[in-house]
């Protein structure tokens, strides 16, 4: 009795571990067939599908930026785009002014940058401001065709936001209705008994201040003006009461709060600032899926996200790799 219940027990256990073995072995040939299947789809990738393309193929790629917060965190978002889709990324963030970054595009130490349309007319094309268009389109097709016929390098201007990251002359809104100030005009006014917050590259260049000067009659007289190169530090200035006019951009984060007021340009002084990534057209030669990958990244872009990335870093003191992970995958860009 004992000797055949053993018997039946080993043929019991036998039977059940080559059931469990056989279940196995059909879950693993479902699986892949479900993977198969799932990576096979259409050009730009299926991210509910959990597997990211490898369009890459492990080539290497460098990604740079300019040195303030928006340019920061848009080189991450296409540097950790290019990186999920199989690029080996190399990132040169905060590297310098554009003139630093047109000269790093055509040495070939880096290959991929965020550049505005009107910031290329004026700084890289040497356009005079009275000479940029009011359009969007024409500001891109204008850049776009210059970059594309370079004789030196010729380069590519990718897709552009449809958002314009303009200048914003920026005043506590308490301070701006005490004097009457809600336009250029009016500033230029009041301007000796002000104390205006720029920065090196605003107060030299054509479409800056000088740019002021010379469309509002060289109105601008204030009573101090204090070089702060770093954003955030010129917002605290303002809080603080170290000086009452500073500049900024339309996108950034400490504009959304109803304390500061854009003080508005009435004679629409400055050109069109579309951001877009601008690349060699060697390299996209090289990484023909490169492009889609970029792109894919702008479309997704509005005004008021751009803001929400910067106020993250700016005010939440966030990191922007970690705010441009967490923007990437709740869009479903990367996994």
């Amino acid at each position: 009795m004992t000797e055949m219940t053993t018997k039946e027990e080993k043929r019991v256990k036998s039977k059940s571990i080559l059931t469990r073995a056989i279940t196995a072995l059909l879950v693993a040939a479902l699986v892949s067939v479900l993977a198969a299947c799932g990576g096979g789809g259409g050009g730009g990738g299926d991210s509910s599908s959990g597997v990211s393309e490898d369009l890459g193929k492990g080539k290497s790629v460098t990604v740079s930026s300019k040195k303030f917060t928006e340019q920061v965190v848009l080189g991450e978002l296409y540097a950790q785009a290019l990186a999920d889709k199989g690029w080996k990324v190399e990132k040169k963030l905060d590297l310098g002014s554009e003139q630093i970054m047109d000269k790093s595009l055509r040495d070939g130490s880096i290959d991929i940058y965020p550049e505005y349309t009107g910031t290329a007319f004026i700084a890289i094309l040497k356009r005079d401001p009275e000479d940029a268009p009011n359009s969007a389109d024409k500001t891109y097709e204008i850049v776009s065709n210059y970059y594309e016929n370079r004789k030196d390098t010729p380069m590519k201007m990718l897709k552009s936001v449809n958002y314009d990251n303009n200048y914003g002359i920026v005043m506590k809104t308490a301070k701006a209705e005490e004097l009457g100030i809600k336009t250029l005009e009016d500033l230029a006014q009041e301007s000796d008994q002000l104390i205006f917050s720029s920065y090196s590259e605003f107060q030299n260049r054509s479409d800056g201040f000088p740019n002021m000067q010379k469309n509002y009659n060289d109105g601008f007289d204030f009573k101090d003006i204090k070089i702060i190169n770093d954003l955030g530090i010129r917002y605290n200035a303002l809080a603080e009461d170290e000086a009452d006019v500073g500049i900024g951009f339309t996108t950034d984060g400490q504009l959304a709060s109803p304390k500061l007021r854009v003080i508005e340009d009435t004679k629409k002084i400055w050109p069109i600032y579309h951001v877009a990534p601008v690349t060699t057209q060697k390299f996209l030669k090289e990484n023909p899926k490169a492009e889609q990958v970029l792109n894919e990244v702008t479309s997704s872009l509005t005004a008021s996200k751009m803001r929400e990335l910067n106020g993250s870093v700016d005010l939440e003191q966030e990191d922007p790799e970690d705010v441009a992970q967490q923007y990437l995958q709740d869009e479903g860009i990367i996994q």
